[in-house]
C-alpha cells in the first residue's frame, strides 16, 4: 500500500512539475517585443521562470507531503524517530541546485553576448538625457529630434549620456535599458523588428519632472525612414509648422502645456496664451525680447511657484540663431 500511494504521489508530482513549467515557460508578462535584443531576452526570461517554477512546485510540494505524510497523530505523544544525516541526500540537495544554477548562468551568458554583438556598420543615434527631456542625435544624418526614428530591420548603436543628473534610457518593447550618466558613454545595440511607436522613459528618478520625461520610438520602413530624414534636413517654410518643430524638438513639450505643440508637461508654466502675456510681464521689454531672453537666462524671469535651475542654461549655445527667431516668433503667436 504504501508503495502505491508512493508511486500515486511521484506521479502527481511529477505532472505538477510539467505543468508548472510550461505554463511559466509561456506565460506572457512582458510588453510586446519589438526587436530581435528582446526576443533573446524574452526567450531567456521565460526559461528561467519555468526553472523557478519547477523549484517552487517541488520544494512547497515536498513540504506539503511532510507536512501531511509525517504529522502528529491523534493519541500519539511519543518523540519522533532522530535522523542523524544521509550523504546521499546532502550530496543530491547540493549537486542539483549547483548544477542548475551552472546551467542558467552559462545559458544568460550566451544570450547576453548574443544581444550585445554589433555588426560591422549600425547606424549610431546619440541619445542625451536632461532634466527633463530627451533628444536624439543622428551625426550621420546631421539631425536632432526629440523623438527616436529608426528603420525596422537595420541595427542600430546607441550613445548614451546625460548633460546634468543620471537618468536611464529605457525602451520597454525593446526589453532594454541602460543608464545615462554626466561625462560618460555608454553604449547598447538593438535591432528593431516591429514597425510601430513604442513608449521611451527615463527609469532612473532625476527629478521633480521624472514622470514627465517621456518621449516616443518610432519604427518605420527605411523608405518611411529615409522621407523622415529628409523632412527633417531643412525646416518647413511656414513659421508655425517651424516653431512646433523646434518647440519639441528642444525638448520644450516635456515640461510646459501648450495645446498647439501636444504639450501637457507640469514642470514649467503654462505657455498658453504666452503671446500676450509675454509683452506686459516686465517693463520695458517686448514680447519678442521677454521670451527670447527668457529662453537664453531661464533664471532671470522666474514665474512664481516654479523652481530656479530646472530650465536648461545652455541654449545660447544649443540653438543657432536662426532657430531661436523662429521659436521666438512661435511662442509670440500662441
Amino acid at each position: 500500500m504504501k508503495g502505491r500511494t508512493l508511486l500515486v504521489v511521484s506521479i502527481i508530482f511529477g505532472v505538477a512539475l510539467v505543468c508548472g513549467y510550461l505554463v511559466a515557460a509561456n506565460v506572457n508578462l512582458l510588453p510586446e517585443v519589438a526587436s530581435t535584443r528582446g526576443e533573446l531576452m524574452q526567450r531567456l526570461f521565460n526559461s528561467l521562470l519555468g526553472a523557478a517554477t519547477v523549484v517552487f512546485v517541488l520544494v512547497e510540494g515536498l513540504l506539503v507531503y511532510s507536512v501531511i505524510r509525517f504529522r502528529r497523530r491523534a493519541g500519539d505523544g511519543g518523540e519522533g524517530v532522530a535522523v542523524h544525516g544521509n550523504t546521499a541526500l546532502e550530496v543530491f540537495w547540493t549537486a542539483i541546485p549547483a548544477l542548475l544554477v551552472v546551467v542558467i548562468a552559462v545559458y544568460s551568458f550566451r544570450v547576453l553576448s548574443a544581444s550585445e554583438a554589433e555588426t560591422e556598420k549600425p547606424m549610431v543615434v546619440e541619445v542625451i538625457g536632461r532634466q527633463f527631456s530627451w533628444e536624439f542625435r543622428y551625426p550621420e544624418q546631421g539631425l536632432t529630434s526629440s523623438d527616436l526614428h529608426l528603420p525596422v530591420s537595420e541595427p542600430v548603436r546607441f550613445e548614451i549620456t546625460s548633460e546634468d543628473v543620471i537618468h536611464s534610457f529605457w525602451v520597454p518593447n525593446f526589453l532594454a535599458k541602460r543608464d545615462a550618466t554626466p561625462g560618460q558613454v555608454s553604449e547598447f545595440a538593438v535591432t528593431p523588428s516591429e514597425i510601430g511607436v513604442f513608449p521611451v522613459r527615463c527609469a532612473e528618478l532625476c527629478g521633480p519632472g521624472h514622470a514627465a520625461m517621456v518621449s516616443q520610438v518610432i519604427v518605420e520602413t527605411p523608405e518611411e525612414f529615409d522621407a523622415w530624414v529628409e523632412r527633417m534636413a531643412s525646416l518647413p517654410g511656414n513659421s508655425t509648422e517651424a516653431g512646433r518643430l523646434l518647440f519639441g524638438r528642444y525638448g520644450c513639450t516635456g515640461c510646459h502645456v501648450l495645446a498647439d505643440a501636444g504639450a501637457n508637461g507640469l514642470i514649467g508654466p503654462s505657455l498658453e496664451g504666452i503671446g500676450t502675456r509675454a509683452g506686459e510681464t516686465v517693463a520695458g521689454l517686448d514680447a519678442d525680447a521677454y521670451l527670447r531672453q527668457s529662453i537664453l537666462e531661464p533664471n532671470v524671469h522666474l514665474v512664481p511657484t516654479y523652481l530656479e535651475k530646472i530650465m536648461p542654461a545652455d541654449f545660447a549655445t544649443r540653438i543657432p540663431p536662426q532657430e531661436l527667431d523662429l521659436l521666438v516668433t512661435y511662442l509670440a503667436g500662441r
